[in-house]
Order: structure tokens, then C-alpha cells, then sequence
């Protein structure tokens, strides 16, 4: 028997405060796998009476949690008789269950009907406080790109007056490290989450298309994903290394805001989808993706090329970044050095902005290890030959 059932559908962060609010300290919090080991070892015939291993859970469970990751440790059938398992040996107080896989529900609903609770992630919406926030959070990290910025703002604000609750999509085009992924990002902070990103440059095997189609429910998916996310601000990155076969999979996400799999059923109404890519024209967007795809895009915005002196802002700010979280014998070794001259005076040869940062730190590191590392052993070794000397 259960007293009460709530489902919650949202972020781990937002479940754990509900958590917090609902049950006090003095009530007992009872794992969902703890029930279920303590039924795997009833179910045993060979543990039919009590030994020594037996779990230590009494008849009565105060607060039983079932968290979205819980679903992926145990077997099908207990998917398909979650309630029946539950109930099998324990009387339930209350029983909390986070994003659960549609069979779940059905049994769930089954058992409980219209007396289930449902709760959720509560998501943030944008108004005019929020877009100005966003705004001037995109103007300080986002360096050049200022008409991008200003379209990325205006699309937005569609938010604020919607007269349809179908998400917003937004197709950045462009070079890579030219700020598009670092749009997201600022984007999401000022609707106070972190960010969900789904890395679409992957997708191109049997493995991606169980992942966006939805297989074992023990496995992740584009749809668990969704369901877990913090925020209505959703990045797929690299929009355009994906499989034109998966394209049909986002024709009703992108109409009417539902995403549908094996398992999950996401409502994604009111979200924000920003799709980043490489294309270099919007013609070409609507070459590859294909009218069926393009007229799902609410707008593709470009993002220029980067400037010399643009690059050399971004190359200083990342060489502080890096120091800083140096010692202070280490940041003097650095700064001795000509390390952020060197790449200050051949910024021009680097296409992509992502690879320079990466150049840079690999330049910064190899000389700390040179001085405090290799260095060091090399004496070490050194004076030891020397004492071993006849």
C-alpha cells in the first residue's frame, strides 16, 4: 500500500529542494534501490528464511525517493511492475518518483489514478528585466558580433508576448570560436540555470540514433536528457554534423513542443532551442537542412570572422584566466616568459580561435613543467650519480 504518490518532472537540482521542503529532518528517507535489493533477496528461494546477509528494511517505509537515474540499475520487468515490486513487501508513506519512463506512469496510473500529485521544475520565462540581463551578459563575454548579439535579443523577446507556445528556434551560422556556443551559455545564466548542450558532431552511428530515437530504458537519451534539464534553453551543437536521417525526429519537437521516444514523452512547450552550425550562408542552411527542416527555424543569424584586434582581446583575457589560477612562483615564471607576445604577433595564423586557446595553455603548461617539473627530477638524478661516484 502507498498513502500518497508524487511525481516530479524536472531538474535534479529542482527535485532535491522539493525534497528539502517536503520531508523534515526527523522523517526516514528509504532509496529506491534499497527496496529493490531487499526484493531481489526475497524473491531468492534460497533466502526464504532470515540469514545474516538479509537487508535490514522494515515493513513500513516512511518516504521512499525514486530518482531519474534509479531506472537505468535495474531490469525490464521491474519497469513494467514498478507499483507491484514497490508494494510487494512494504507499506509506502509517501513515495516520490523523479521523471519517470512512460510505463511507469501507466502503472502508476493504474494503481492511483486521479490521487497522484504532480509537481515539476517551474522554468523561468523571459521578460524585460531578463532580456536586458542577457543582453549585457552577451556584450561582456561575447567579444565583436554586435548585430548578432542584437538579433540573438530580438528573437527572444518573442518570448515576453507569444501567442503560441511552440519553442523558439534559433540557428547561429558561422566559423568555430566566434562566440556562438558562448551565446548559449549567456543565454541560460540569465534565466539562472545551467545550460543543457546536446553535442550533435557525434551523432552518426547506430549508438546516436538509439540515443535520439529512444532504446533500452536503461540506456541515456536525447529525451532523458530533455526531461533533466534546468532551464527552457536548450543548445544543439553543431546542428549541421548531424545525420539528415535524424532531421525527422525534431519536425514536431520544433512544431508543437513534445518530444516523443520509447520511454519518455518531454513537454518542451515554450522552450528555446539555439542551434549552432558552420554554415557559412543562410542559402547553404536551407541547401543542407532542406525546406522541411528550414521552415521550422524561426531565424539563422551569422557570425562573422574575428578581427585581429577582437582575437587579441580574447587571447589576453584567456592568458589572465590561465594565470590566475596559478601559484605565484609558477605565475612568475610565466610572465618572465614571452609567451602572450608570441601569440599576440601570430594571432593572424590561427583560423580557428578554439585551437590558439588550446595552443597557448599547451605552451604555458610545457614551460611550468620544464621549470618545476623535469628540471627538478633531472638534478635529483644528477646528484644522486654523483654521490653513488667512486
Amino acid at each position: 500500500m502507498v498513502n500518497r504518490v508524487v511525481i516530479f518532472t524536472g531538474s535534479k537540482r529542482d527535485f532535491d529542494l522539493y525534497l528539502e521542503n517536503e520531508i523534515s529532518d526527523t522523517e526516514d528517507i528509504t532509496r529506491f534501490m534499497e527496496v529493490i535489493q531487499n526484493y531481489n533477496f526475497r524473491l531468492r528461494p534460497s533466502n526464504t528464511a532470515q540469514g545474516d546477509n538479509e537487508p535490514s528494511l522494515g515493513n513500513y517505509i516512511e518516504n521512499c525517493v525514486v530518482r531519474a537515474e534509479d531506472y537505468g540499475s535495474v531490469l525490464e520487468h521491474v519497469i513494467s511492475n514498478f507499483t507491484t515490486i514497490l508494494t510487494l513487501n512494504h507499506d509506502i508513506g509517501t513515495l516520490y518518483v523523479q521523471n519517470p519512463p512512460k510505463r511507469v506512469i501507466q502503472t502508476l496510473k493504474a494503481e492511483f489514478g486521479d490521487a497522484i500529485e504532480f509537481e515539476g521544475t517551474e522554468y523561468s520565462h523571459f521578460d524585460k528585466e531578463k532580456l536586458r540581463n542577457a543582453y549585457a551578459y552577451l556584450k561582456e563575454h561575447i567579444i565583436g558580433q554586435q548585430e548578432a548579439k542584437k538579433q540573438v535579443i530580438a528573437n527572444l523577446y518573442k518570448e515576453i508576448g507569444r501567442i503560441s507556445e511552440k519553442p523558439i528556434v534559433i540557428l547561429l551560422y558561422g566559423v568555430s570560436g566566434v562566440g556562438k556556443t558562448e551565446t548559449a551559455k549567456c543565454i541560460s545564466k540569465a534565466l539562472g540555470g545551467d545550460l543543457l548542450r546536446i553535442q550533435f558532431s557525434m551523432m552518426q552511428t547506430n549508438e546516436a540514433y538509439n540515443y535520439i530515437f529512444g532504446s533500452e530504458h536503461s540506456k541515456s537519451s536525447f529525451a532523458r536528457d530533455l526531461q533533466g534539464r534546468e532551464t527552457n534553453i536548450i543548445l544543439i551543437d553543431e546542428f549541421d554534423k548531424v545525420n539528415p536521417s535524424f532531421y525527422n525526429a525534431f519536425y514536431e519537437l520544433f512544431d508543437d513542443g513534445v518530444y516523443v521516444d520509447t520511454n519518455y514523452e518531454v513537454d518542451l512547450r515554450n522552450s528555446v532551442f539555439i542551434c549552432t552550425s558552420n554554415f557559412m550562408s543562410e542559402d547553404e542552411v536551407k541547401h543542407v537542412l532542406g525546406p522541411a527542416m528550414f521552415s521550422r527555424i524561426g531565424c539563422c543569424i551569422r557570425y562573422d570572422e574575428l578581427s585581429g584586434s577582437e582575437k587579441e582581446i580574447i587571447v589576453r583575457r584567456w592568458y589572465s584566466e590561465c594565470i590566475d589560477k596559478l601559484q605565484s612562483d609558477e605565475k612568475g615564471v610565466i610572465e618572465k616568459s614571452d609567451i602572450l607576445d608570441w601569440f599576440i604577433k601570430n594571432i593572424d595564423r590561427f583560423d580557428n580561435i578554439r585551437l590558439l586557446r588550446t595552443r597557448m595553455e599547451n605552451a604555458i603548461y610545457q614551460l611550468l613543467s620544464e621549470e618545476f617539473i623535469f628540471s627538478y627530477v633531472d638534478k635529483t638524478n644528477s646528484s644522486e650519480s654523483e654521490e653513488k661516484a667512486p
